[in-house]
């Protein structure tokens, strides 16, 4: 049976908490409207649904995490966040505008960081954040690609903040080999599949009723055939 859900956000477009209701539906098609900050899409019967805040947000993961940043001297302030941002959000989107459609969605992994300093700078406090976009290849199987990172900090003055930013670049690469690790797990269940659609839903995906979830922890991606 097919389901409309009707997502009303509380702090901004895939961001924060929102309010989702869900109700039965005769419409089998698919379909999405955003108006006055509630977003609802018509959700067919047959939809393949991927929540990947729980494939990737896991105990294993976040202690990754964990070590990486005990690596730099720091450590981490949260779990890892599942988003789904606009490419024109993305804070590298001006570096290059044209590389994805401006109704693309990029899936963003993030946590919080927390690095001290010598007595003679004021403590780091930041966001590290890897973008993934993903699409249905020629074949209509799902593809998840890295795409970029971004990382803000507060702190680190007057004489610490140089080192703590090269720290943090420098650690950019080990960063994304450990997320491209991540990505058989996220397409494993749609994996030789041919689909003719792909959308993303805030949270975990739910069909319930009445739910209230958080935008910036989870989403999900949701697959037609």
């Amino acid at each position: 049976m097919s389901i409309t859900s009707t997502y009303a956000f509380l702090q901004g477009f895939f961001n924060g908490i929102f309010i989702d209701t869900n109700a039965p539906s005769n419409n089998n098609q698919f379909g999405e409207s955003l108006i006055n900050g509630v977003f609802t899409v018509n959700r067919p019967g047959g939809e393949i649904l991927v929540n990947l805040g729980p494939k990737i947000s896991t105990p294993a993961n976040n202690n990754l995490v964990a070590q990486k940043l005990a690596a730099l001297g720091g450590s981490a302030t949260s779990s890892i966040g599942v988003q789904g941002v606009p490419w024109g959000a993305v804070p590298y989107f001006f570096q290059n505008p044209l590389g994805h459609q401006l109704s693309d969605m990029l899936i963003r992994i993030h946590f919080d960081f927390h690095i001290p300093t010598p007595w003679f700078c004021s403590d780091v406090y930041g966001t590290m954040s890897i973008y993934l976009f993903a699409f249905l290849d020629k074949a209509g199987h799902l593809q998840v690609v890295v795409d970029g990172t971004w990382f803000v900090f507060n702190g680190g003055g007057p004489f610490c903040v140089g080192a703590v930013k090269s720290g943090l670049l420098n650690a950019i690469p080990s960063v994304i080999s450990s997320v491209q690790a991540l990505l058989p797990a996220i397409t494993s269940a749609a994996a030789g599949i041919k689909f003719s659609r792909l959308y993303f839903l805030p949270g975990d995906g739910t069909k319930a009723t009445i739910a209230v979830e958080d935008a910036t922890a989870d989403l999900s991606i949701g697959l037609l055939l």
